[in-house]
């Protein structure tokens, strides 16, 4: 039989351990209580058993965030939430440290710039492109250009502005059938001189006049270019 003072020893040190884990449960559900104040969430329990946590009845909304928030005291090492809830069931084991967010998406791909064309098909296809997607035309009867007249013949400028020295390019104007023809050289000149303004080179472009029969659907108010080899 063990002496009676051994069986004192042991219970006592018995006591001691569990007035210990009381005291360790006492202070992290404390803890808990103040960490799920601190962001708001409510609605559950959280129960101790030495450093382990169980969560239950926690809104299935709420406890992914209560787990979190639980997950972060210092001294506890895993955490179980019971009950029908959207996080995963089983123990978490913590760090203490908070998880890392989640990676960002990746950025859309950079549209890519075309290549500006070398030779003189290559710029006459562009310009047909440029100018099919928008027309250079003007207010009937006048050199003045539309709001989308313009902004295609700055399109065409951006173009021309690096054109190779052996190209030159030859600007049309057109009018209806009946209309003054001077009218049409007027308008071919309106572009070149905006195409100048806008950096290509003087003897890069010049103008010359032609009619049409075709004014009532706009083709008798616009001018064309036509790339040239010198």
């Amino acid at each position: 039989m063990l002496p009676t003072a051994l069986l004192v020893t042991l219970a006592l040190t018995a006591i001691s351990v569990w007035s210990t884990s009381d005291d360790i449960e006492a202070a992290l559900a404390a803890r808990a209580k103040d960490a799920l104040a601190d962001v708001g969430v409510t609605g559950g329990e959280v129960t101790f058993s030495g450093r382990d946590a169980n969560l239950t009845g926690f809104p299935p909304d709420k406890a992914a965030q209560a787990m979190d928030a639980i997950q972060r005291i210092d001294g506890v090492r895993t955490v179980e939430i019971s009950g029908d809830t959207a996080p995963p069931a089983g123990p978490v084991t913590t760090s203490g440290e908070p998880s890392s967010p989640p990676p960002a998406p990746p950025s859309p791909p950079s549209p890519t710039t075309p290549a500006k064309p070398a030779d003189k098909a290559g710029f006459q296809a562009e310009i047909d492109r440029l100018l099919a997607a928008t027309p250079i035309t003007f207010e009937p009867d006048t050199t003045d250009l539309t709001a989308d007249g313009e902004r295609g013949a700055l399109e065409i400028a951006k173009l021309l502005t690096d054109a190779p020295r052996e190209l030159r390019f030859r600007i049309t104007g057109t009018v209806a059938t009946g209309s003054d023809k001077k009218l049409s050289l007027n308008r071919a000149l309106t572009v070149e001189r905006l195409l100048e303004r806008n950096g290509v080179k003087r003897d890069q472009a010049y103008s010359t006049q032609r009619r049409t029969s075709d004014g009532a659907s706009g083709e008798g108010r616009r001018v064309d270019i036509t790339a040239e080899q010198r």
